[in-house]
């Protein structure tokens, strides 16, 4: 496992990260990004060609080898902030 200044253990390497998605936007623009990643790296021609992408699940429906659980929050509902 990576080690900070410190010495301690990391999780994250240097130039990755946590990021919380709040946004239908951002939610969509992370999902491009994973479903163009293979293609970009030149592993597959198509992001349908990539057998471990959600791509097909969230263009046809699809089911892949990789269970998709967020079905239920496809619409996202932003809650009033309450005191």
């Amino acid at each position: 496992m990576p080690k900070d200044a410190r010495g301690a253990q990391r999780f994250w390497q240097n130039r990755f990260y946590d990021f919380n998605i709040w946004t239908e936007k951002k939610r969509i623009e992370k999902l491009r990004y994973i479903h163009r990643n293979p293609v970009k790296r030149g592993l597959v021609s198509s992001p349908e060609q990539w057998s471990w992408s959600s791509y097909g699940w969230y263009l046809y429906g699809e089911k892949g080898p990789v269970k998709i659980n967020d079905t239920d929050i496809l619409v996202m509902t932003v809650r009033p902030v309450t005191a």
